[in-house]
This record gives structure tokens, sequence and C-alpha cells, in this order.
């Protein structure tokens, strides 16, 4: 918890020495992908030249019949969040904390904590339960001038809390930290910036698992209750004894950035490869029935953005990213249990025209994402092959007034299947494929039609320097008969 507090005490501290602000950097996409980029290294720190501070508070509430197995039936999240930069002497700061409560209701079939989508080392049951999750998540980045306009060296903290219990039979306990160490350097020749990286993390994580009615763990009346174990993509062991799951996971990240910053053109690029290495315990301070797991994991990712500016008034960005998963699941005794490999590829083209109609602004944007994703679990000879395609159309507007303006977001999405095979031998299936595998074969099985948008309202006099923004946004997605809606109420302060 101590880098916590060293993170909040440096971070308001910046906060305090912001002194202009621009709300564009937060609701104009470009500007916003190009701040996205500032966490990922001092290099794209260092590009920043205003200062920059945001406080916000959010509320989200998703709900509908359309979605996996292993999501709520509805769920309410509370959000503060604070973000900034700021210049310190030689030094460049930058901070991101956050502070999140979540409700999940009725969720079944997934008894963890913080999750990873593509790891199968889990407690379920299949009964409805009740979730309530707190997070604490902080994100530091300091850059330091080490020779004039020339070397940079920096260094940074990441801090991530989760907490997890569940109100109903069998009540999951689960204490997921994780923190991770980074370290910079960057060299600036003329128009060019490079940069590497190099960061380490450790992750803990306990998972109790409590029965205030223990007939509940063996009564065959209350099969929905049993404690199961995922021990890969459909391989499962039933008891009643391992009550206790334990992980130990070390990540290893190594980043190479590139900038070139030209009177017109802006070009931004990151290669980044992380590896993650896990080993799992059940009931580890017990003699009986212990079970010892690893899953490990290798991430690729390339992205790059190239933003052209001819004039005051127009500007252009084109983003790629590439993103690959290569997932594998050891058991002690067995050897390869489980494995999985995803990319998912995104392409995105917007235009930005500034004083379009007077005050009006005006952006327009076409976004792609392919997603693939084949698992195999070789103990059962379970397969699944999943493809498919989103498209988006994106126009943003804004109207900026002298001491208040106006946004409008509509983003019309289409998802395409491209592909969706699943083989289960006849003679294995279990309450995991039934309950798990096959009703997220059947979500994937349809294409689906959505829009998602923001309307929103910003004061500049309010709060004399500060700007004051009030939004709401939500999301809705359909498809053979069913949908699924979010709703986000947003206040934010611009410093």
């Amino acid at each position: 918890m101590k880098a916590l507090y060293i993170f909040i005490i440096l971070f308001f501290t910046q906060m305090l020495n912001a002194q202009s602000h621009s709300e564009h950097l937060d609701l104009w996409l470009i500007q916003k992908n190009k701040r996205a980029y500032v966490p990922e290294h001092i290099l794209f720190l260092n590009q920043h030249t205003q200062e920059y501070g945001r406080l916000a508070i959010d509320y989200t509430k998703t709900s509908g019949e359309y979605k996996k197995s292993q999501e709520a039936e509805n769920s309410k999240d509370f959000k503060f969040s604070a973000e900034g930069f700021a210049d310190i002497y030689k030094f460049k700061a930058y901070g991101n904390f956050s502070y999140a409560k979540t409700f999940e209701n009725k969720l079944a079939n997934d008894l963890r904590g913080k999750k990873d989508i593509f790891n199968p080392f889990y407690f379920y049951a299949n009964h409805p339960n009740n979730f309530q999750n707190q997070q604490y998540f902080a994100n530091t980045m300091f850059s330091y001038e080490l020779v004039n306009k020339k070397l940079f060296v920096g260094f940074g903290i990441d801090f991530d809390y989760n907490w997890t219990t569940g109100n109903n039979d069998p009540r999951p306990d689960v204490i997921n930290y994780f923190i991770r160490y980074k370290g910079d350097i960057a060299w600036q020749l003329d128009k060019h910036s490079i940069g590497l990286r190099a960061t380490y993390g450790k992750v803990t994580e306990e998972n109790n698992i409590m029965y205030k009615n223990n007939e509940y763990k063996s009564s065959n009346k209350y099969k929905d209750r049993f404690l199961n174990i995922s021990l890969g993509y459909g391989d499962i062991v039933l008891s009643d004894q391992n009550l206790l799951l334990d992980r130990k996971a070390k990540e290893n990240t190594y980043t190479l950035a590139h900038q070139y910053t030209g009177d017109q053109l802006e070009v931004a690029t990151l290669a980044k490869i992380s590896s993650y290495d896990e080993n799992s315990e059940l009931n580890k301070y017990k003699q009986s029935f212990d079970v010892y797991n690893r899953f490990k994991n290798k991430q690729l990712t390339l992205q790059s953005m190239l933003t052209y500016t001819p004039t005051d008034h127009r500007q252009y960005q084109l983003s790629v990213k590439y993103n690959n998963y290569d997932g594998k699941n050891l058991r002690q005794v067995e050897g390869l249990n489980y494995k999985v490999d995803h990319y998912n590829a995104n392409a995105q083209l917007l235009a930005s025209l500034s004083k379009l109609f007077r005050d009006t602004d005006v952006q327009l944007g076409l976004d792609h994402t392919l997603y693939s994703t084949v698992r195999r679990d070789y103990a059962i000879g379970v397969y699944s092959d999943e493809k498919q395609l989103l498209n988006k159309v994106i126009i943003n507007t804004i109207w900026d007034k002298k001491d208040h303006f106006y946004q409008v977001n509509v983003t019309p999405l289409y998802r395409v299947k491209l592909v969706n095979d699943l083989t289960i031998p006849e003679t294995q299936h279990t309450n995991f494929t039934d309950q798990v595998i096959i009703p997220n074969h059947q979500y994937n099985n349809n294409n689906a039609l959505g829009i998602q948008g923001e309307v929103g309202y910003g004061n500049k006099t309010w709060l004399n320097q500060y700007s004051l923004y009030f939004a709401i946004s939500g999301h809705y997605l359909q498809s053979d008969g069913l949908d699924r809606s979010s709703l986000n109420l947003s206040l934010k302060l611009y410093l």
C-alpha cells in the first residue's frame, strides 16, 4: 500500500501545478488517441508541452439477456478517477489513479476476482451469485532530462489491488494484488526519438471459498452449488475439499518505441513483448488432493499512429494495432493440458474538420477490428475456433461557444461472424461444456447490430479557469432477438 500512498501525494502535487486545460484532449478522438500513448513510454510523455489534469466521477449500469455464460445479468459500476501530467523542473510527471466499486447480480459459472478470459484455471459453480468488487488502480511515470534535449531517463510504478466477494454459497473471498516497476530511456535525434522500456511485475492472489450451509457442498439436491475446478476448456474436477486457491505470478515486458515529429506529420510507433508465468496451488496448507498448475502466456503488441495536420482546421489520423496472445496451461503430471491462440487486429481512420460551420467541429471515422480465438483442451478433446469482424462508423460533433460547449457522438456498429466452430466428443460432455462452452458458442453464432453514443455539455466559466463537463452515454447491442445495453453518467472537471 506504500506505493499507493506515494503515488497519491505525487499525483496531487502535480495536479496543483497544472496551469492550463483543453477539453479536446479528452473529447476530441484524435487527441485522445495521442494521449493514450503517454503511459506506454516516457518518449511519448516528452512530446506533450501542455500541462493537463482531469477529475471524473462515473456511474455505469449494464443489463440484458444477450450475454456470455460468464457475464452478470446486470451490473452497476461506480468509479472515481484522476489523471494528469505536468512539468516539474527537469521532470515530466504523469499519473492516473482510480477507485471503482462494482456490483454484479446473478453471475454464474465463475468464482474469480480479477479475470483473464483465456486462463481456464479457476473455481466455478453453476448457481448464480451476487458479487461485489473493489479496485484501487494507480499508474505513475516520471521523465528526467539527463542531457539537454538529447537523453532522457524515466521510471514509474503501476499498482492494482482488487478485492471480490459474493453473498451466496459458495462464497468466494478473493484478494488480487499486482505491482509493476518500470524503467525507461529515450534519445532525441533531431525530429526522431527512440526509446526502450523494461518492466517487472508480480501478482499474488488468494481465493477462499466458504459455505454457510454445509449441505450445499455435497447434497445432490443442490448440484448447481457444487464447487468445481476448471483445469482446461472442459476438463474439470468436482470437489468439496479444495476451498483455497493460491496464485503467484511474474511478468516481464520489453518495449521499443519510436516517434517522428515533423511540421505537419507525426508518427508514433511501439513494439511490446511480454511474458507471464503463473503457478497455482490448491489447498497448499492441506495434505489431501493437492493440485499444482502452471499457466504461461506470451503477448506481442505492435501499434502505430500517423497524424497529419495540413492546416489549422484539418487533421487526419491513421491508427493500426495488432495483439497476439499465446497461452498454455500445464499440469504437474499430465503436461500440456490446454492451449489458446488469440489475436486481434484493429485499423482506424479519422478526419477532423474544425470550424466547419462557425464554431462547429466535426470528426468522421471508420474503425474495424478482427478477433480470432482458437482453444484446444487436450484432456477431453474440446476444440473451439471463433472469428468475428467488428465494424464501426464514427460521427463526432462539438459545438464550441465562448463560455460553454456541446458534444454529440454517434457510432453505429455491426459485428459479423466469420467462423464459429466447436467440437465436443459425445462422451465428454460435462457441466462446464453444457453451461459455459455451448452457450458461448451460441452467443457468437449470429451477427450483431448496435449503436453507441454520447451527449454532453461543458461549461468554462462556472469555476473560473476550470471546465466542467457532464455527459450521458450508452451502448446497445442486439442479435437474434436478444439485446444488451449500458448507460453511463459522467461528470468531469478539467484543470
